[in-house]
C-alpha cells in the first residue's frame, strides 16, 4: 500500500520547542516510503503566552480551527480516495487535537477509537493542568472531558471559551472513553488517574502492569486483548509519542520517562496493530533533536519509524 505523509510543523503546545525540526528529520530519513508529502505549517510565535493555564491556546485554537482541521480533513479524504494510507509526522502532541478532530470528521458516522502509545496520559484539561502545556491535554479535548471534579485551576472566561471551542473542533458525535487504549503509560497525575479509573480505560504500562487494577501480563497477551477490542470499532487512529521509549534510549524528546519500552516491544506493537484493516491512520510525534546532539540515538527513532512504515506498506489496499 502506498503511504502519504501529512507533516504538521507546529510545536506551539510543547513545554520545550524544537519538535518542528524533528518532523523535518524524520521525513527526510523516511522519504523513500512517501508516495506523496503534504505540509501544514503553523505561524511562528514570538510573544509569551496569554493564559498560564492554557499556554498559547490563543494561537492553537485558530491554527487548529482554520488550518489544521480543514486541511487535514481534506487530505484524509484525498488519500483514502487514492487508495493510500495517511502517516502523520507531527511536532508536539497537542496537534492531535486537530489531527484527531479531522480524523473524526472524515469518519463522521463511524465508531472511532484511539491507541495512545505514550508515557503520558495527556488527559489534563485547563481545569486540572499542573503546567499549562497544551500537549498534555489532547485526549481530554477530543473526549470533551473537563474533569472539574478534580479542578485545581481557576480559569478566566476567555480561556474557558477557547477550551470549549477546542472541544468542538469535530462535528463527530464523539469518541467513547472506552474506545481509547493506552500502551506504555507510566506518568500521570491524580486528575488523570481519576479519569482512567472512572472512565474504565484500557491502560497498561511498558512493563505490562495494568494501570488501574488487574494483573501484570506479557505484551503479547495485552495486544491480543487489545486487538479483540479494536475489532468492534470502525476506524482507529494509532498515535506513537517517542517518549514511550525508555528514557535511556530517547533524550531527544521533551519529557522522557524511565521504565519505558524497548525497541523490540514497539516493533511487536507495530507488527500486531498497523496491519489491521480497522487502523486508518498512524502518527509519530514529540521527537525533538534540539534536546540531544547524539545523532546515534536518533537512529532508534528512525529505525522504529521505518519498521512501522514497512508494516503499513505491506497492507493490502482496501
Amino acid at each position: 500500500m502506498n503511504i502519504e505523509f501529512i507533516e504538521v510543523y507546529s510545536d506551539i503546545g510543547a513545554g520545550k520547542h524544537g519538535t518542528v525540526h524533528g518532523v523535518d528529520l524524520i521525513s527526510k530519513h523516511a522519504k523513500r516510503f512517501a508516495h506523496d508529502t503534504h505540509r501544514i505549517i503553523a505561524d511562528k510565535i514570538t510573544q509569551p503566552p496569554a493564559h498560564p493555564a492554557a499556554k498559547y491556546i490563543e494561537h492553537l485554537l485558530p491554527f487548529f480551527r482554520d488550518k489544521l482541521v480543514p486541511l487535514s480533513h481534506k487530505l484524509l479524504g484525498n488519500i483514502e480516495q487514492n487508495g493510500n494510507f495517511p502517516v502523520i509526522i507531527s511536532g508536539d502532541h497537542s496537534n492531535a487535537m486537530g489531527n484527531l478532530s479531522a480524523f473524526m470528521n472524515h469518519h463522521h458516522d463511524a465508531r472511532v477509537g484511539v491507541v495512545w502509545i505514550d508515557a503520558h496520559a495527556d488527559l489534563h484539561s485547563v481545569f486540572t493542568t499542573p503546567s499549562g502545556n497544551m500537549h498534555g491535554m489532547p485526549l481530554a479535548a477530543v473526549l470533551r472531558l473537563d474533569n472539574t471534579d478534580c479542578q485545581t485551576q481557576t480559569i478566566d472566561t476567555h480561556t474557558q471559551q477557547k477550551w470549549q471551542a477546542l472541544k468542538q473542533l469535530s462535528m463527530h458525535q464523539g469518541i467513547m472513553s472506552s474506545d481509547v487504549f493506552f500502551l506504555g503509560l507510566r506518568s500521570y497525575e491524580a486528575p488523570e488517574r481519576h479519569l482512567l479509573a472512572t472512565q474504565q480505560m484500557f491502560a497498561y504500562d511498558a512493563q505490562g502492569q495494568a494501570v488501574i487494577g488487574g494483573d501484570k501480563l506479557p505484551l503479547g497477551q495485552i495486544l491480543s486483548q487489545l486487538i479483540d477490542k479494536l475489532s468492534q470499532l470502525d476506524a482507529v487512529y494509532v498515535s506513537f509519542d517517542v517518549d514511550a521509549l525508555d528514557s535511556s534510549l530517547i533524550a531527544a524528546t521533551g519529557t522522557p520517562e524511565p521504565n519505558g519500552y524497548q525497541p523490540d516491544d514497539l516493533r511487536l506493537i507495530f507488527d500486531k496493530l498497523l496491519g489491521l484493516p480497522v487502523v486508518k491512520a498512524f502518527e509519530i510525534t514529540e521527537f525533538n533533536p534540539t534536546l540531544d546532539d547524539d545523532s546515534d540515538k536518533y537512529r532508534t527513532v528512525f529505525d522504529l519509524f521505518t519498521h512501522a512504515l514497512g508494516v503499513i506498506a505491506n497492507r493490502q489496499a482496501s
